[in-house]
């Protein structure tokens, strides 16, 4: 069985009528502050989800806006760029409004009026962004990746003045969908309009706002209704890269790449889009395109540490570990405290079996980031591949106290206490890994694992059926509940099963497994 293993107030003497007046005073501004639930019906009731499309009637992108007047409504200007037309949706409602133009832009501030046919809907009022403090509680409606209707809370959490106008930052998360919506103070009242703008290197948006007095006076240049673009398609290259970061949001990998090819068109040395088609290559296992991709980048900008990380993730992912641990070096050098170079390049060492060498990345990456689950829990594992049991379980308890509720930390830890033959333990640590993780088939191997060498083949069997219910091409699962029901006495189901197994090791190409199912046949043969 040695295959299963393997694997946070005094008032002074004033007059009756003073009194009142103070009272009335402070009773009608406690008024204005409105429960978050208020807000988020409030906002929601007059939020739009906008999908722009282009003369062939293909989605380009997705967007947020809301209503500020009966028939208009806010969004970005990068939102419907180059759109031939579109639609607007009220969140969790059926019907859709067609666009009948745009009234006014403002291309600066990223800001557009749209008008649409509605009747019966609040508009929402725009508060004085000039009055917003650092610290202030806001929040955020809008259309995530897709999502419908999403409300969320934050903080502003600095005043930029970086840009041509002046920006909110909050802590409040904009994804892609969500630009366009209302970001709200406690009154219920609009001091700024969403925008995401995207790092290209870790994924990570940065949450801006542009502040509703620029949005105030675009509503007062507001006239008739022009067409979208009449037709034609101008979008430029900053839009196409938020077109592009939108379908890579939603896991529309070849669409991203498609815009992020335009951008690179339009922009031959944009060093964003190579990184971001990199990504996306990624995603869609064009290993060799990726790296490509890469490799222009780091030409563009060959001082950025995180280029070098990605680059390094393709090549371990595609085979090449040794060319892996040199992007790793690199990012090291350039970057010496980052903690993720250390962590990646220890695992591509575990692959190569440099066991002392992967321990010695892990123990760094430690020392600099002393709370790293991921640290802990790969320096057990390796400690586990040296036959360490103790020291193992010593890092997954420290991860597990980091981190109460990570699964795989219980899972590794049972996996251990079973090979220390501490059988009880290792199921506890199991019940709470499912606990935690519930559709991880893994655990019910090990589990069924357990079970069986404590001779409760028939709770094993149980273990087997679920790890086969969540995934049905698991050999391991077959084999072993195969095992299970020829140690009760159950030959003939133990033979379907143990051919199954064959079969899928087979075709995953396990030659390990098929080796060990294959000699589990011929006992059951003879």
């Amino acid at each position: 069985m040695q295959h299963r293993y393997k694997l946070y107030l005094i008032f002074p003497c004033f007059t009756l009528a003073f009194l009142l007046l103070f009272y009335t005073i402070n009773t009608t501004s406690a008024q204005t502050i409105l429960p978050a639930e208020d807000i988020a019906e409030k906002a929601l009731a007059s939020t739009v989800y906008l999908e722009m499309k282009d003369t062939n009637d293909k989605t380009l992108g997705i967007g947020s806006g809301f209503f500020v007047k009966t028939n208009i409504i806010a969004t970005n200007y990068h939102v419907i760029e180059g759109a031939a037309n579109g639609t607007a949706k009220l969140v969790g409602k059926s019907r859709t409004y067609k666009i009948k133009g745009v009234t006014a832009v403002d291309q600066d501030n990223d800001l557009a009026l749209l008008k649409v046919t509605a009747f019966g809907i609040r508009s929402l009022s725009l508060g004085d962004s000039d009055k917003v403090r650092i610290g202030e509680t806001v929040y955020v409606a809008g259309n995530p990746k897709g999502l419908e209707g999403t409300f969320s809370d934050g903080i502003i959490s600095s005043l930029r003045d970086e840009f041509i106008n002046q920006r909110l930052q909050m802590t409040a998360p904009i994804s892609p969908g969500s630009s366009g919506g209302p970001v709200l103070n406690k009154k219920g009242e609009v001091i700024g309009v969403s925008v995401a703008v995207h790092r290209a290197l870790d994924a990570q948006n940065l949450n801006f706002a542009i502040p509703s007095k620029h949005l105030k006076k675009l509503l007062e240049k507001s006239k008739s209704a022009k067409p979208l673009s009449q037709g034609r398609q101008s979008a430029s290259a900053n839009t196409y890269l938020r077109w592009g970061n939108i379908k890579y949001e939603l896991g529309d990998y070849a669409g991203a790449v498609i815009d992020y090819t335009m951008v690179i068109l339009l922009q031959p040395n944009n060093f964003q889009a190579y990184v971001r088609r990199g990504v996306s290559k990624f995603h869609l296992e064009q290993h060799s395109a990726a790296i490509v991709d890469y490799d222009i980048a780091i030409q563009l900008q060959p001082n950025i540490a995180g280029i070098y990380l990605l680059r390094g993730y393709v090549k371990a992912e595609s085979g090449r570990p040794f060319a892996a641990i040199t992007d790793f070096d690199n990012v090291i050098r350039l970057q010496p405290d980052s903690v993720k170079a250390y962590i990646s390049r220890g695992l591509v060492k575990v692959s190569l079996e440099q066991y002392i060498a992967a321990i010695s990345d892990f123990d760094i990456a430690i020392r600099l980031q002393p709370d790293s689950v991921e640290a802990y829990v790969n320096r057990g594992l390796v400690k586990v591949s040296l036959e360490k049991y103790i020291a193992a379980i010593s890092d997954f308890d420290i991860a597990i106290r980091l981190q109460p509720d990570n699964a795989e930390a219980y899972t590794r830890r049972g996996g251990v206490k079973a090979l220390l033959e501490q059988y009880f333990a290792a199921i506890s640590d199991f019940d709470t890994a499912i606990r935690l993780q519930p559709d991880n088939a893994e655990v019910y191997i090990r589990r069924g694992h357990v079970k069986s060498d404590l001779k409760q083949y028939a709770a094993a069997i149980k273990d087997y059926n679920i790890a086969i219910r969540l995934k049905p091409d698991y050999a391991a699962a077959y084999y072993a509940r195969g095992i299970s029901k020829l140690l009760l006495g159950h030959r003939l189901e133990a033979n379907r099963d143990l051919q199954y197994a064959w079969l899928l090791a087979m075709q995953a190409r396990d030659i390990e497994l098929k080796t060990t199912v294959e000699e589990a046949l011929r006992i059951l043969n003879e």
